[in-house]
């Protein structure tokens, strides 16, 4: 009799020590998975404040990405250390624009037929820009219709009817402006001066306003 009654005395015990074992097994599961989880929210925190220093970096340095992207072809004059009209460097207000209606020859199967375009030629110097843009004559002004008028000249109606060619034409002309107006170097025995210092670029852009060709 008394071991009959041992017997179920002991299965109560062994009942609650597998359900603490169960409980153990499931809290670390519980205890693992939410370290996990804290790992991946503690990842995504750092790669947001690195995404976000990166940006304020970018914004706080604007021109080192700039000069980094800029091509042959760009549009910006930057800072040429000369303070322009307006109060701003190169602003809206101290850009100049000489404006060009220029009518050609185009060589084809046709003989009469004639370009009719006109050009807005915005400067980054603003001094080039103000002795070329108004009605005066001058001879930077005279070289400047030299120049345009010799790279129009000659094409080929087929040349002045595509797209690519035409841009193709106006970065050349762009291209040779740049070229002829460049600020030379100081002499050896001259300083710079910061204050008027000239853009690399005297010529910011060459927009073709009106394109029609006549035959």
């Amino acid at each position: 009799m008394s071991e009959e009654t041992a017997g179920p005395k002991k299965s109560p015990v062994k009942l609650i020590i597998i359900i603490l074992a169960a409980l153990v097994v499931l809290g670390g599961g519980a205890f693992g998975t939410r370290l996990i989880l804290k790992k991946r929210a503690a990842a995504k925190a750092t790669a947001a404040e690195q995404a976000k220093a990166q940006e304020a970096q970018a914004q706080a340095s604007p021109g080192v990405e700039a000069s980094a992207q800029e091509g042959d072809d760009s549009e910006d004059c930057g800072d040429t250390g000369e303070k322009q009209e307006g109060g701003e460097h190169g602003g809206p207000a101290g850009a100049p624009v000489m404006v060009m209606t220029r009518t050609v020859n185009l060589t084809g199967p046709r003989r009469n037929a004639f370009l009719r375009c006109e050009l807005n030629i915005l400067f980054c110097d603003s001094e080039l820009g103000k002795l070329v843009s108004g009605d005066k004559p001058s001879p930077e002004k005279s070289l400047i219709q030299s120049i345009v008028l010799e790279t129009l000249s000659g094409k080929s109606v087929e040349e002045a009817s595509d797209a690519e060619s035409r841009e193709a034409l106006r970065k050349e002309m762009k291209d040779k402006l740049n070229e002829q107006f460049k600020p030379h170097p100081p002499k050896p025995d001259e300083k710079e001066d910061p204050k008027h210092k000239k853009p690399k670029r005297p010529i910011k852009s060459v927009l073709i306003v009106d394109w029609a060709i006549q035959q």
